[in-house]
């Protein structure tokens, strides 16, 4: 039977994610498969096979044959559903025995006032809106956090180095986030050793400032913000609870999603620059990878002088150092095997799992292919895209 709405909208109220459920209807569909086989039919990612079978296989749903290649077959749903069955009916029978406590522990209290709307002030002018923003930096206690313009570094280091110096020391947390280009670089360097600085790709005609989550300053600056007094600013600011805390959480997230200046290598800023606007275009972004990947590949060989797999091996190795895109060795030589490793960094992109792993397994074989006219068998030995780490991937080309 197909995969369909309705027997995965089935399956996912009995429990399954839609990748468990995906794979088990597909099983059902084979009868017995190895892992090869599923992607294409389940349309599943490939690098979720594996993980996502354990998990089946947890909830007693596959059964798993040590053979070469491992086989995987499906039980029978029965067993399952009566698990979950029980499972409800033991979670219904101990709400039922504490109503009691729960009506005693959330009973109608109404001691807590209504929450009171904060403070709102507009501000003219350049020089005064610097004013209002001198007097948070100076009543800071706890964090500053700011989203910037290209202008912010320089304009930092000029107003508030020996402030920023001083507040480092005492331990005051200082996150900036702004554009970095190679005009303001030197100034963010400077920033960098005593405040925790990202580049973002977004050159916002504002910036604003939230001090100790208790107060917001947002300032479009009118023409521009380049020099500190002459300008006809407007700004808000507020010390309203709600909107300071929707604002810090904007800023926290913008901030987060940034590069640490310097830091992020070629293919980290690729995959994730492309992989956050497919997102917001709702496109299904793992094809769009592994062929993305294919023709950086092929671009890359292209520039290679390699004949034989182990000038190729050692091309690739002596490549990934001099572009700092991560660690290549060889770690056999029968097979020739090689190891990849941080070619993307993926606890600094916490919102492209999956996507990274893709685009580096393609890469490389369209290497090996434009370069050897083989296809090479590509392992994911140890897989950090689950938000702890770097990703390392073992190629092997035939013998």
């Amino acid at each position: 039977m197909p995969i369909n709405e309705d027997r995965l909208r089935k399956m996912q109220n009995l429990g399954l994610t839609e990748y468990q459920a995906r794979i088990y209807l597909t099983l059902l569909d084979l009868g017995e498969a190895i892992a090869s086989q599923l992607p294409s039919l389940s349309r599943v990612p490939r690098t979720r096979i594996y993980s996502t079978m354990n998990q089946l296989h947890e909830k007693g749903l596959v059964e798993i044959i040590p053979e070469k290649p491992t086989k995987y077959v499906p039980v029978p749903i029965e067993a399952y559903i009566e698990k979950v069955a029980e499972r409800k009916r033991l979670e219904a029978s101990e709400l039922e025995m504490n109503v009691d406590d729960y009506s005693l522990e959330f009973a109608i209290t109404p001691t807590v006032e209504v929450e009171k709307a904060g403070r709102f002030e507009a501000i003219y002018g350049r020089r005064n809106v610097r004013e209002r923003l001198s007097k948070m930096y100076d009543g800071a206690k706890k964090e500053i956090l700011l989203v910037g313009t290209w202008a912010s570094p320089t304009r930092l280091v000029r107003a508030r180095l020996p402030w920023i110096e001083e507040k480092s020391k005492e331990g005051l947390v200082l996150k900036y986030a702004f554009p970095v280009d190679s005009t303001t670089m030197d100034d963010v360097k400077v920033l960098e050793g005593l405040t925790e600085v990202r580049t973002i790709d977004m050159n916002l005609p504002i910036y604003f400032m939230v001090k100790d989550s208790e107060e917001l300053l947002l300032c479009h600056p009118i023409p521009n913000d380049e020099v500190v007094h002459r300008g006809d600013d407007i700004a808000i600011w507020t010390d309203d609870e709600g909107i300071v805390a929707a604002m810090r959480a904007i800023a926290e997230s913008i901030w987060s999603q940034g590069f640490a200046p310097g830091s992020a290598n070629i293919t980290d800023t690729l995959v994730a620059l492309t992989k956050r606007y497919l997102d917001l275009l709702g496109v299904n972004t793992l094809p769009i990878f592994e062929t993305l990947g294919r023709e950086v590949g092929i671009a890359l060989a292209k520039s290679m002088k390699s004949k034989t797999k182990k000038e190729l091996m050692d091309e690739i190795s002596e490549f990934w150092k001099e572009h700092g895109l991560g660690r290549a060795e060889i770690v056999s030589e029968d097979p020739m095997t090689i190891r990849l490793e941080d070619f993307i960094e993926c606890e600094k992109l916490k919102h492209i799992e999956g996507a990274g792993c893709i685009f580096a397994e393609n890469v490389v074989k369209a290497i090996v292919d434009e370069k050897l006219g083989v296809d090479c068998e590509i392992e994911e030995t140890e897989c950090k895209g689950r938000l702890t780490g770097k990703c390392r991937l073992t190629v092997t080309l035939p013998s």
